[in-house]
């Protein structure tokens, strides 16, 4: 299958700093959830909730400050409001919704879970080219598909489903010049 393909070959091209940062990136922001936030369940709630479109470090500052001040900020404004409902005591997943964000909390929240984070890179990765602003849509059946293809890549690979994930993510990123 050549998602499968597409998706190992990026593995093979990390490096064994990318392997470590993939490995325990997952961990390190249920770490960071934790710290920011009353509860690990919050904390990744609103960093999800300002994920899309959103630069790791900050999306980071972003929930961090929104826990601080009470207010959330900085993300586009309906990510805004979700957050802001989680920061008021919503359920997360109550107030999050698509497979990308759902997925995305639930990896911050159990880093050993078996749900992979589809994204604009992991989705590029599967294809195995950068669309920029001229990727198709991910809907429920394609989000599935490649779901699939990274916990079958991973099981070949011998590393959990997340961890391919966040370590072809950072190979990714690297390669396309993305901090």
């Amino acid at each position: 299958m050549e998602l499968i393909e597409n998706i190992t070959a990026v593995f093979d091209r990390a490096t064994q700093d990318e392997v470590e940062d993939g490995l325990f990136w997952y961990p390190r922001a249920h770490q960071i959830a934790r710290e920011i936030a009353p509860t690990v369940e919050a904390g990744a709630g609103v960093i999800a909730a300002l994920s899309p479109m959103m630069p790791w470090d900050r999306n980071v500052m972003l929930a961090r400050e929104a826990f601080a001040t009470g207010v959330a900020q900085g993300g586009l404004s309906k990510n805004v409001a979700k957050a802001q409902a989680i920061i008021d005591g919503a359920d997360p997943l109550d107030v999050l919704g698509g497979d990308k964000v759902r997925t995305f909390y639930g990896n911050i929240v159990n880093p050993w879970g078996d749900g992979v984070t589809i994204d604009r890179h992991a989705y590029d990765i599967a294809v195995g080219k950068r669309h920029g602003n001229t990727r198709p849509g991910i809907g429920k059946k394609v989000y599935r598909e490649f779901s699939t293809a990274y916990i079958q890549a991973a099981l070949g690979l011998g590393v959990f489903p997340v961890e391919l994930q966040a370590i072809t993510w950072t190979v990714w990123r690297r390669e396309i010049g993305v901090n």
